[in-house]
């Protein structure tokens, strides 16, 4: 008697199949429901990323759009320098082959003197 009655007692501790079933299918439901909200982030951070990478494009081409302009700028100042020492250096020689004596006219540009040439009589 004493055996039937540890077994009925366990019996009633224990769940049945049933409760064991449901609670299997439960967990199983509760962890493909946490898989799609994983899928549906996952595919969020996709889309995401390829809107920074999008970005990200833009302003490397920005850049290099900036920088190359700067190097446009950069050649167009050296050009128009140029330029102006070619017109300083006319000038003076103009100003020489004009005067009847030689000039001693100094001009300054960034701390170094153009000297105009002696004149040829």
């Amino acid at each position: 008697l004493s055996g039937d009655t540890v077994n009925k007692k366990r019996a009633q501790n224990s769940p049945s199949l049933i409760e064991v079933v449901k609670q299997v299918a439960e967990q199983q439901h509760s962890q493909a429901s946490e898989i799609e909200k994983s899928k549906i982030v996952l595919s969020q951070l996709q889309v995401q990323n390829k809107r920074s990478d999008a970005i990200l494009k833009r302003l490397h081409c920005q850049l290099n759009k900036l920088q190359s302009n700067r190097r446009q700028w950069h050649w167009n100042i050296q050009q128009m320098e140029k330029k102006a020492a070619e017109l300083r250096k006319s000038f003076l020689l103009s100003m020489c082959q004009d005067s009847p004596r030689p000039s001693t006219s100094v001009w300054e540009r960034k701390k170094t003197y153009i000297v105009c040439p002696p004149c040829l009589p």
